[in-house]
């Protein structure tokens, strides 16, 4: 299941004055690029940084973005974290951090902006699940809430989780499907 982010959130990014639409992007973004740049090897601050960096990049160049030109947007942003991620490691390279080995990896890595687009919608899935997840969660009984992540998510049996539960495993398959199914409205709203 491929997660686009929608036609009408970009468009309303172009507006600098929607506070709704930026605090919906920053929402579930920042994480994503946030453990982009984790994983190619920045320690908390940098990547924070980055993640700081690409957000300004964005802001500034949205009104660019064409979406007839570019594939995705979420390839788009893929590689302006890359970049940045890149860039982070050059300045601490020349300031003598000892990064050049890091720094070598990844410019030798091929600019693939399928794989790194790939890797960005991964991590952005993720992150609209918690983001829903978490919306999501006030919303149901505690028992409902249980039942689907013990199921769904750990991967515990319905049987065991019924006798946990001490419900009958029919009722905890209907709190599983009624939980995942607000989840996937939660993540309409972001996504479609």
């Amino acid at each position: 299941m491929s997660i686009e982010t929608r036609a009408s959130l970009l468009m309303r990014l172009r507006a600098t004055d929607d506070a709704l639409a930026w605090s919906d992007f920053v929402c579930i973004y920042e994480p994503v690029i946030y453990r982009i740049a984790r994983s190619r090897g920045l320690q908390d601050a940098d990547a924070r940084e980055v993640t700081q960096d690409v957000l300004l990049a964005v802001a500034g160049a949205i009104h660019r973005f064409d979406p007839e030109r570019e594939t995705r947007f979420s390839g788009w942003l893929a590689r302006i974290t890359r970049n940045a991620t890149i860039d982070r490691l050059r300045r601490q390279r020349e300031r003598g951090s000892g990064l050049s080995d890091m720094i070598r990896t990844l410019q030798e890595v091929p600019e693939s902006v399928q794989s790194d687009s790939a890797i960005f919608d991964l991590e952005h899935q993720r992150q609209v699940f918690r983001w829903a997840a978490k919306k999501v969660r006030g919303h149901v009984t505690d028992q409902s809430w249980q039942a689907f992540w013990l199921t769904a998510v750990d991967g515990e049996s319905a049987e065991l989780v019924a006798k946990k539960l001490s419900m009958k495993v029919g009722a905890v398959y209907v709190a599983r499907c009624r939980v995942l199914a607000k989840i996937k409205s939660a993540a309409a709203e972001v996504d479609q």
